[in-house]
């Protein structure tokens, strides 16, 4: 049982920060460190296609003018600056990790912030995740991420969809897309990558939603929220998740309340879920990132500090459990 964070931190997007945030993940013992975002998650993989002139950017929103063009997002070269950099800070520190977590934006999340229509009213109807006929070159763009990340010398894969959650409800999916559908896009993305790869999804989790991903070949970590969202215990069958060889990473202290979770209440939330489903239990992490704390505090050192904090008892409580079983 590993520990692991999903992504993001509070602080100003700069190498000394990135720096800073390894090397404090080092001193805390956290297994599997991401390389730190400390920019959005969508600015990331979409402002490069807005510099070569395939997406425009207004406002804060992304645009394509013609749907014919959504082929040239193939042909991007994939380039994270803070991902190559998080290489060069482990080399530089001596950093022992044995694992390191690449945390790719999704296929369906992507498509959600890419607009075809101005009429912001429709919501997710104006965007391109309301034409399933347009998201080849999306599986595609988010696939050579996955590829490049790989070479950078990442060994565990997460397509983070938090999209997801709100386009699979308890009996259907919106805008025409079946279960296999969902199935073929995350079997096609890791298909012969041969790394450990999983699946995070923010917000509350349908029954049906964990039956397409439990169900879903080349998936094998499950990471979802129990502490904020703790009825998603609800929606997990352990059984499906030994048929299917698959884990649960589950996310057991706040990533939205500016309050450290104490240690004994983090071993009570992973109690609960080691009685549903013993120990198919790995990579336990925070509900999500930590970049939307800044949005209590206002501050974003203090920020930092009390996520730095919530993932310190993480590890202590993931520590009691390891040496209690």
């Amino acid at each position: 049982m590993r520990t692991s964070h999903v992504g993001s931190f509070p602080l100003e997007n700069t190498r000394a920060n990135v720096e800073k945030i390894l090397v404090d993940l080092w001193k805390i013992g956290l297994d599997v460190p991401p390389y730190p975002q400390l920019r959005s998650f969508i600015d990331i993989y979409l402002e490069p296609l807005v510099k070569e002139k395939v997406l425009i950017s207004k406002n804060g929103f992304y645009y394509i003018k013609d749907l014919k063009n959504i082929e040239n997002i193939v042909s991007h070269e994939p380039y994270i600056p803070e991902a190559e950099y998080t290489i060069q800070c482990i080399r530089k520190n001596n950093l022992g990790f044995k694992w390191l977590r690449a945390p790719v934006t999704g296929v369906f999340t992507l498509a959600s912030r890419i607009y075809i229509d101005h009429d912001f009213s429709k919501g997710l109807s104006a965007t391109l995740i309301s034409k399933p006929e347009y998201l080849d070159p999306i599986i595609m763009y988010v696939r050579n991420h996955l590829e490049y990340l790989k070479k950078q010398g990442y060994n565990i894969l997460f397509v983070d969809e938090p999209t997801l959650g709100v386009i699979v409800g308890k009996r259907r999916i919106l805008y025409g897309y079946s279960d296999n559908d969902i199935r073929e896009i995350y079997d096609q993305l890791f298909y012969g990558l041969g790394l450990e790869n999983g699946i995070h999804v923010c917000g509350r989790i349908s029954p049906k939603l964990f039956e397409i991903l439990v169900t879903t070949k080349r998936i094998k970590y499950l990471n979802f929220e129990f502490h904020d969202n703790p009825r998603n215990i609800e929606s997990i069958d352990k059984s499906l998740l030994v048929e299917n060889n698959k884990y649960i990473a589950p996310g057991v202290a706040s990533a939205k309340k500016p309050v450290v979770e104490s240690v004994r209440e983090i071993i009570n939330v992973l109690k609960k879920l080691i009685e549903k489903i013993d120990y198919r239990i790995d990579l336990v992490s925070a509900d999500c990132g930590f970049g939307g704390l800044i949005d209590e505090t206002n501050d974003p050192t203090k920020s930092y500090s009390i996520g730095l904090e919530k993932l310190k008892n993480i590890v202590k409580a993931v520590k009691i459990i390891k040496e209690a079983s």
